[in-house]
């Protein structure tokens, strides 16, 4: 084989290889309270903030959003036995209390697990990665008994990329549930 075939081949390998790279994990870390980790969830009352006045409109847009998680959730956690109710409390007034207050009353749940959008890193005017930070309360006092995190990296990919949205909501999900099977809440 000459030289100049095997800088073609090894640069087609590259090629190649460069557009199989695999999406990012999705890191969630998490903390319980004491005593709370045997507690199973029941009925769970999902409130999802996204938006910020801060970020412009196009890096609101790029996040997932609220129907995309609803959807995914509703496929994944009603057949582990938790019943949900999804609430989008974007822009709400009162920051969504009174949403949040009809929904329950017409749910009643047993906790209420608030997702809401944090640490976002730019690249240049686009979302790059970001976070989404999970608060689950219990009771009708709503005592946080747990709190975890969710790292999206490499989320620009999946932002410009409008079918793959659906499977990185279905992702978020699935490692906020393997957080939430490990710290024995499911």
């Amino acid at each position: 084989m000459t030289v100049l075939r095997r800088r073609h081949a090894v640069l087609g390998l590259g090629v190649t290889l460069t557009g199989c790279t695999p999406e990012p994990k999705l890191v969630t870390q998490s903390n319980v309270a004491a005593g709370f980790s045997n507690h199973r969830l029941k009925r769970v009352l999902i409130a999802i903030y996204v938006r910020s006045p801060a970020r412009t409109e196009n890096q609101n847009a790029s996040l997932l959003q609220a129907a995309e998680l609803k959807r995914a959730f509703d496929a994944k956690w009603p057949p582990l036995g938790i019943a949900i109710e999804v609430v989008d409390a974007d822009g709400a007034p009162d920051n969504g209390g009174p949403l949040l207050t009809a929904a329950n009353t017409r749910f009643r749940s047993t906790e209420m697990l608030i997702l809401q959008t944090k640490s976002l890193k730019l690249r240049g005017a686009f979302v790059e990665d970001y976070e989404i930070d999970a608060s689950l309360y219990h009771g009708a006092p709503r005592k946080l008994v747990w709190r975890g995190a969710t790292e999206l990296p490499s989320f620009y990919r999946v932002s410009a990329t409008p079918s793959k949205r659906p499977e990185a909501a279905d992702r978020y999900v699935d490692s906020l549930t393997a957080k939430l099977r490990e710290d024995g809440l499911i």
